[in-house]
């Protein structure tokens, strides 16, 4: 499945028109690992520089983006809420769309973007689910979409809080 550039289900191959794969790794997690060593070794067979990046955070994706040539691909893997940020942060980097790829391995929880308080926050839920902002008690349903700019999904006003009058 494809959605803003995070996919799910069968690992995608690397772009083989990049020239240079930034491999990330997020969220210390064992099936990201052995995706991004799928992917280095698709590079170097295809010819191409691969540089992989264990255990990234989303401060080291904006690191090597920054630093990156152009031609470059960044392929990131890793558990939904991590992958998302790190995908955030390479699209603020400069990152296309198109030069990105997002392999989510688990999809436990996501970022939930309040747009009453302006707060994100990390929630156990799934899309269309309802549930409280954690920081100013709204109750929010958690929309199917999902931001490709801030890694987050977007929260709509549900109904009205406890001891809210709605305005």
């Amino acid at each position: 499945m494809k959605n803003s550039g995070i996919v799910t289900g069968t690992v995608p191959p690397i772009d083989p028109t990049g020239r240079i794969h930034l491999l990330f790794c997020v969220g210390d997690c064992a099936d990201a690992r052995t995706v991004v060593g799928t992917w280095a070794a698709q590079a170097l067979a295809a010819g191409r520089v691969a540089t992989v990046v264990p255990a990234a955070t989303a401060a080291r994706v904006t690191q090597f983006v920054q630093q990156a040539r152009a031609g470059s691909r960044v392929l990131i893997a890793g558990p939904r809420r991590e992958a998302m940020l790190a995908a955030a942060a390479a699209r603020a980097a400069g990152v296309l769309p198109c030069e990105t790829t997002t392999y989510v391995t688990a999809t436990e929880g996501v970022s939930l973007f309040c747009p009453h308080c302006g707060r994100t926050g990390d929630v156990e839920a799934e899309p269309g689910a309802v549930v409280a902002c954690g920081s100013c008690g709204l109750h929010l349903e958690i929309r199917p979409h999902l931001s490709g700019h801030h890694g987050t999904y977007l929260g709509a006003v549900a109904c009205p809080s406890p001891g809210k009058e709605t305005p």
